[in-house]
């Protein structure tokens, strides 16, 4: 099933990211984005939904505006102001290929396309306005200077420890995954907590990320980070399982991002 949802996914990123003129543009905007990562975020959103009873096709739409927000985020994170890499994936970044000044407008493009695709009710099917504008909130809190973009600015100004950088800069946008799946299931009742449960599993995401990096987390604990890890792992499946969603496709989500660990 998750095969099939990532299938849908590459599809639906397609549809709403079609080819236009200025021809260079739209090559630097689907750069990263149509090299198929993990869509862990957008996969998440369609298994929390899927345990809520939610629209799978709306799913996937929200979840391919948080996955054009993610791309943004990679292309200015590589630029030689901020990250400086000149490789994503085995490939040269974004601003090598196409120049820094394409590659700045480029992610400007994407994250404007987001919340394009998340405005226009006609990309939906179950959902309200009022259920979107909800959904905007969330996402451009935890997109911007409260979340995403804040934590990013803590990274680069060494203004915090590893914990409050992560909680800004990954674990919110796995908190707005987490409480899109409970708005398109119309358990508005159940997002606070959920968008908590998100954040758990954003924090675990970037203890694996850190590992595998050596950075962050791993500076500050080195091997002992593996036991933050065992610990962070059973807070997720605890949290989840006593919220009645952990799925087995959640599961093996939680499963694949642990996985770096399990193969040492």
């Amino acid at each position: 099933m998750l095969e099939l949802w990532k299938s849908q996914i590459e599809s639906r990123l397609r549809e709403l990211l079609k080819p236009f003129e200025p021809r260079i543009l739209y090559d630097a905007m689907s750069y990263y984005v149509f090299q198929e990562g993990k869509r862990i975020r957008p996969l998440f959103l369609c298994a929390v939904s899927n345990a809520l009873g939610g629209n799978l096709q709306d799913a996937i739409t929200v979840g391919c505006a948080i996955e054009f927000i993610h791309n943004y985020s990679l292309v200015h994170d590589d630029l030689p102001a901020l990250d400086n890499d000149d490789f994503r994936r085995g490939k040269p970044s974004c601003h090598v290929l196409f120049g820094e000044d394409m590659a700045i407008l480029a992610g400007d493009a994407l994250l404007n396309l987001a919340f394009e695709t998340l405005s226009n009710r006609e990309n939906f099917i179950s959902l309200s306005e009022k259920d979107l504008i909800y959904i905007i909130r969330l996402v451009s809190e935890s997109s911007g200077f409260q979340g995403m973009v804040g934590g990013q600015v803590m990274d680069v100004k060494k203004l915090g420890d590893p914990w409050s950088i992560s909680l800004k800069k990954t674990a919110s946008m796995f908190s707005a995954v987490f409480a899109c799946g409970g708005i398109i299931s119309k358990k508005y009742e159940r997002v606070e907590y959920l968008s908590k449960a998100g954040t758990q599993v954003g924090l675990l995401f970037q203890l694996i990320d850190d590992y595998k990096d050596k950075d962050g987390f791993y500076l500050l604990y080195g091997d002992d980070i593996t036991r933050l890890v065992e610990e962070k792992h059973a807070e997720c499946i605890n949290m989840l399982e006593s919220m009645g969603i952990l799925t087995p496709f959640i599961s093996s989500l939680i499963r694949a991002v642990i996985s770096p660990l399990e193969t040492v």
